[in-house]
């Protein structure tokens, strides 16, 4: 069995025709098939159910999916680990987070870690509701996120987060240092499901206005403009713009931040995890937060 078998499997899935696979692929639909066949001859069992309808999983192919994906994926960066190593290069630490992650303490904690390790490479992609995916299809060794978007993965926690009330400045009293939950009624409510508060708060106000925003200073822009109030995780409220002020939460509320892996990573993200790890125990991530 060959990566090529892989990929063509793969990518028949993807698209749900042999014809759309070939397109893709670059070559004819009879080569697909013809593929698809010898693979399953290999394996001596049917991996799709074939219709004029275009094609999808077996029982059996649905159960073999997973392992055939961490196959190919190990393939792909067995091939661009050895190009890598050829040229005296070290095979990137694929990371996806958070934005406020990404603007606050990582980038810290990246350059702490390459002190020590000066060889090591980072790559990193910016999202939210789509890391799990990542994490899914191996686009990403590793996840930096919270509890409600990476279950179902092995998680090890590495902070709270507090939620905190965000106002336009002159709408409550500034001599207050927090707001209870329940006085967002009296003011119009921006919900934004990126920031899960439905997870996080209760008693939300029933008349709101709902944001699809992934974007911590858009929303922190609509609260300046005199939009509404909202509430946020404290590491989202950074570098404020004017006519904006934060309150602590009553009762407060916290998301979990960690590190989510896939079953199998290699050494030098084993070695970065360790190091966040370690951060943790002894306050330096912390310390990275306010820096």
């Amino acid at each position: 069995m060959d990566d090529r078998k892989l990929e063509v499997f793969l990518k028949t899935i993807q698209t749900g025709s042999f014809s759309k696979a070939a397109a893709e692929l670059n070559c004819t639909q009879s080569a697909v098939t013809q593929t698809m066949n010898n693979l399953e001859g290999e394996l001596g069992i049917a991996l799709l159910d074939r219709s004029h309808k275009g094609v999808v999983l077996t029982p059996a192919g649905e159960k073999l999916l997973p392992l055939i994906i961490e196959a190919k994926d190990s393939i792909d960066r067995i091939v661009t680990l050895a190009g890598r190593l050829s040229e005296g290069k070290e095979s990137p630490i694929r990371i996806g987070c958070f934005s406020s992650i990404a603007t606050s303490w990582l980038p810290h904690a990246i350059k702490t870690y390459q002190k020590d390790n000066p060889a090591a490479v980072f790559s990193i992609k910016i999202g939210t509701e789509n890391l799990s995916d990542l994490l899914l299809s191996h686009k990403i060794d590793l996840a930096l996120g919270d509890t409600d978007r990476l279950k179902g993965f092995r998680f090890m926690e590495l902070m709270k987060d507090p939620y905190c009330a965000v106002y336009p400045k002159g709408v409550v009293d500034e001599k207050k240092k927090s707001i209870s939950i329940g006085d967002f009624g009296e003011y119009p409510f921006i919900m934004a499901p990126e920031n899960a508060l439905k997870s996080h708060l209760i008693d939300l106000p029933k008349d709101a206005l709902t944001v699809s925003c992934d974007d911590d200073f858009a929303l922190l822009s609509m609260v300046s403009q005199g939009l509404g109030a909202t509430a946020m995780p404290r590491l989202s409220i950074r570098n404020l713009p004017d006519n904006v002020s934060v309150y602590d939460l009553e009762p407060r509320s916290f998301r979990t931040l960690g590190i989510a892996l896939p079953n199998s990573v290699d050494q030098g993200v084993k070695s970065f995890v360790k190091f966040l790890q370690k951060c943790r125990e002894d306050g330096t991530l912390e310390g990275f937060c306010h820096a």
